[in-house]
């Protein structure tokens, strides 16, 4: 049985919920290099993140299952589609991390300083078109 790489995620909880999906749909995955990126996230890095592999044959349905899921929109409390205020479009990332506030500028220039883990950024949401971040809690 040979296994190939279907999806790589920076943080484990994205990468069970992934996983969850593909086996309620009959697909058998295993997770790998889970523990070190939870452990030390600046290595899970050098080793190219949490890896989500499938067997070979089933690599075709499995891509076309993520592809739905991405595909679909987001939705408000109110349950209506997530639209960009400025471009209108409903392609959007979910999870973007953002450090556009001051904030964030300032943590990124501790972490480079001083060689650690960014330790602040703003959760937004992202659109795919136009760049235009919105606060998740909007």
């Amino acid at each position: 049985m040979k296994l190939v790489t279907a999806q790589t995620f920076n943080d484990s909880v994205s990468a069970h919920l992934v996983k969850t999906r593909l086996e309620n749909e009959g697909v058998e995955c295993f997770i790998f290099d889970e523990h070190i990126n939870n452990v030390m996230p600046v290595y899970g890095q050098a080793v190219g993140g949490i890896r989500l592999k499938i067997k070979e044959e089933d690599a075709t349905r499995t891509k076309e299952l993520i592809e739905e899921w991405e595909l679909r929109p987001f939705l408000n409390q109110s349950n209506e589609t997530l639209t960009c205020a400025t471009c209108g479009s409903n392609e959007i990332y979910g999870g973007f991390k953002s450090f556009k506030t001051s904030l964030g500028w300032l943590t990124l220039a501790i972490s480079f300083l001083f060689m650690i883990y960014p330790f602040y950024s703003k959760t937004v949401y992202r659109c795919k078109n136009c760049g235009e971040e919105m606060d998740l809690n909007n």
